[in-house]
């Protein structure tokens, strides 16, 4: 008599078991990426920033070459970065002896470290598609994201930082013609460094403080939300320098203008003034030297007086805007141009009177009653702050005190 067949070994129901085991075999395959997926949601957070950001990605990069935590690594990604400030280009930097310096970041792929206290891992990666950009993720255990935030608030504070305590100096573009571009980065000085008449750098800071807190009142007005003012006195009282002491006291940008520049024409103007960037000053300096009664002075000036009266004037001009114009010689100046609404405030910087005589001898030498002798010797000559400080550098040396600055 033959043992009954087994169940199991009827072959429908092996094949029906084994496609059910492949079923389950295939569906559970996910089962780890998907744990692992859980698991980063709900016990890691990570933060991801990208080359397509101009800001963060540059701030994030510059803050892991300076952060010693990262320097734990061992593959580096180096990005030379330019270390002048001053000149126009990189082939300008290299000719005054100032090479760019290497910024070093952790490379592409996966890196852990410990940071602040905190296991982080830190992943960069290349990314191509239609574009191709960076993209850097750091990652850490919890789910509140308060580390990743405050590290990256840091990197935006240390970029912020280095940005505040430079002033910017544009000028316009010579490539385009209707936009600006930065031709140095400079350092920033306090309005003490400009030895003025008593009360009035003071006072033009107060007017300027003023103006940038009116903006609902000029509104409310129907004025256009600007202001301009006219510094004028012989060479070296303070014209430039003033300007580039308010800029640095409010944290402003300085956009110089010069009428004589070819790219500087009736339909171009108007796109320059219409394009200078938010939070900055505009300075034309020495503005008699452009016009003779109207005329262009020389054949370098492209742009017609009316031109340059429509454009002041005129309704693209960014709101809150600050015009300084400049000039040795204020009597050769059109009344039109500094007419009322074209120039709201004319501030006369004149030669060195006691009081600024002494101030910048102290500079140098602080001792009062040598002061009070050389504002005696002094006393009654017409002699700008500057010719004063030059005399005072030969005596004692640009480095005998803290370092003045006078007027340009």
């Amino acid at each position: 008599m033959e043992a009954p067949t087994s169940l199991f070994s009827q072959p429908a129901l092996q094949a029906a078991l084994l496609a059910a085991a492949g079923a389950l075999a295939y569906w559970l395959k996910d089962v780890p990426g998907l744990l692992i997926g859980w698991g980063k949601r709900f016990f890691i957070s990570t933060l991801t920033v990208d080359s397509r950001d101009e800001f963060l990605f540059p701030a994030l990069i510059e803050y892991m070459d300076r952060h010693p935590g990262l320097r734990g690594v061992n593959q580096f990604t180096a990005r030379s970065v330019r270390r002048g400030s001053e000149y126009q280009s990189l082939q300008d930097d290299l000719r005054n002896g100032q090479p760019p310096r290497a910024f070093l970041s952790p490379g592409e792929g996966v890196h852990i470290l410990r940071v602040d206290g905190r296991w982080l891992w830190l992943k960069r990666e290349l990314q191509v598609g239609q574009t191709v950009f960076e993209k850097v993720s750091l990652s850490t255990f919890g789910r509140a994201p308060d580390f990743l935030e405050r590290f990256l608030q840091a990197a935006i504070a240390a970029r912020a930082a280095r940005e505040t305590d430079s002033l910017s100096v544009y000028i316009p573009n010579p490539f385009h013609g209707g936009d600006w571009m930065r031709a140095r980065l400079g350092s920033r000085r306090p309005l003490a460094s400009v030895v003025l008449k008593a009360g009035q750098g003071e006072a033009l800071l107060g007017d300027l403080e003023r103006f940038f807190a009116s903006r609902e009142r000029y509104a409310q007005l129907g004025i256009p939300w600007r202001r301009g003012y006219l510094l004028y006195g012989p060479p070296g009282t303070g014209k430039t320098s003033l300007v580039t002491a308010l800029a640095s006291e409010l944290h402003l940008n300085v956009c110089t203008l010069s009428l004589a520049s070819p790219i500087v024409t009736d339909e171009k103007i108007h796109t320059l003034l219409a394009a200078v960037p938010q939070r900055s000053l505009l300075l034309i300096e020495d503005v008699d030297a452009f016009f003779r009664e109207r005329d262009a002075a020389h054949a370098q000036v492209k742009l017609s007086f009316s031109g340059f009266l429509n454009a002041l004037d005129g309704v693209a001009t960014q709101e809150g805007t600050v015009l300084f114009m400049t000039t040795n010689h204020a009597e050769r100046l059109d009344p039109a141009l500094i007419r009322a609404g074209r120039i709201d405030e004319q501030v006369e910087l004149g030669f060195a009177d006691a009081d600024q005589l002494r101030r910048l001898y102290l500079k140098f030498d602080p001792n009062p009653a040598a002061a009070d002798a050389f504002v005696r010797a002094n006393a009654g000559q017409a002699r700008s702050p500057a010719a004063v400080q030059g005399e005072l550098m030969a005596r004692f040396g640009a480095a005998s005190t803290s370092a003045p600055t006078a007027a340009r």
